[in-house]
């Protein structure tokens, strides 16, 4: 199979004439979250049966030509695991595919016990994958031909796998499964992040005093800044772990810093007198302006709900058995939740609970699913 490095938009739009006559192509994405804080696709992968392109994001500007790849209606579009690619290449470019295979959910549904694309490849085709390169920094230019070869591996091998889980869920009657989730992953978009509260996200922060929680704020929002200001992931400037010891015991002097687990050696040298100011600023927050967590309200304990949901657990669990997948992928926790609040009124329609798809209520049958939730 041969392999191009695209790096001209002239590069693409050959290589875009070629691959749009193709059936088939199989696609990835390469990012950098785990060393930038912007984070964004810094290079796109792209396999049909006879060659592989690797497209750099950094030095096409229009690639307007994968966008149309992805919503030509006559091409099948080939991802491992495909959410997280198809939120960026939305946030980021606003593409978006119209007909694609999932083979990570492809794998589930043919009760594979290992779904990664690694442990696949391996099985079926014997090619071990070089794991060495998974948290490599994909924004660095140029890129080294080791990283180009591990890049290609993610998608070299993914269409004959698809065929093969194809092939496989045909023989298992459980396409149509596949294909209901495919059409749901064609409306995957990138959420909206904007948390003015995302400090408490911090483990162990809401059981902070407010004061504590003042200085989470204030060093958390310090952190963002300051790993925006150099490009780096938030954790490369100052773990969580971090912030949550200087809430805890707030240093206000560079020897109460340097006492702090962990410290990153720029906190405790460069950084310190900012960093001190931050948490003393905090300090001096007005009692009426500390942060206030809205508690929400328990709901009252509900026997039969419990009852209701129980043996929707028992029915989910029974058949899971059965077809060999899952529990949690026949049907998730919160599906049965639902549905146990749905019955509560005692006249609960199967076809109007939104989160049951319709392979669900095919496997767990509606007339199962009405007799457990009936079940008080």
């Amino acid at each position: 199979m041969s392999l191009e490095l695209i790096q001209t938009e002239r590069q693409l739009s050959n290589a875009g004439e070629r691959l749009a006559r193709e059936p088939s192509l199989a696609l990835d994405t390469e990012s950098a979250s785990f060393h930038r804080y912007v984070d964004r696709v810094y290079l796109i992968q792209i396999s049909s049966g006879t060659e592989t392109v690797l497209v750099d994001p950094l030095a096409v500007e229009d690639l307007a030509p994968i966008g149309g790849l992805l919503e030509a209606p006559n091409t099948e579009v080939v991802f491992h695991d495909a959410d997280y690619d198809l939120r960026t290449l939305d946030r980021d470019y606003g593409f978006r595919a119209r007909r694609l295979f999932d083979t990570r959910v492809a794998a589930q549904f043919a009760g594979e016990e290992s779904v990664g694309l690694a442990a696949l490849l391996e099985k079926y085709f014997g090619v071990r994958l070089n794991k060495k390169l998974q948290r490599a920094d994909w924004s660095v230019r140029p890129l080294t031909d080791e990283m180009i070869a591990y890049a290609a591996d993610d998608t070299r091998h993914l269409i004959e796998l698809k065929d093969l889980l194809h092939a496989r869920l045909e023989e298992l009657g459980r396409l149509a499964w596949a294909n209901e989730e495919f059409a749901r992953l064609e409306d995957v978009r990138w959420p909206d992040t904007s948390d003015e509260d995302a400090y408490l996200r911090v483990k162990g922060s809401r059981t902070l005093t407010p004061r504590q929680r003042a200085v989470l704020r204030a060093t958390y929002e310090w952190r963002d800044s300051k790993a925006r200001e150099l490009d780096r992931a938030p954790f490369r400037i100052m773990t969580n772990a971090v912030l949550s010891e200087i809430a805890k015991t707030p240093p206000t002097t560079a020897s109460d810093l340097k006492k702090i687990k962990s410290l990153p050696r720029m906190a405790a040298g460069r950084w310190a007198r900012e960093l001190i100011g931050v948490v003393r600023t905090a300090l001096d927050v007005p009692e009426d302006q500390l942060p206030k967590i809205q508690r929400r309200k328990r709901p009252r304990y509900d026997a039969s709900y419990d009852r209701r949901l129980e043996q929707l657990k028992d029915l989910r669990n029974q058949r899971a058995l059965v077809v060999g997948i899952d529990p949690g992928l026949l049907c998730p926790n919160g599906t049965l939740q639902a549905v146990a609040r749905l019955a509560a009124d005692g006249d609960l329609r199967i076809d109007e609970v939104p989160e049951l798809r319709r392979w669900q209520r095919e496997v767990l049958g509606d007339g199962a699913i009405g007799a457990a939730a009936a079940a008080d």
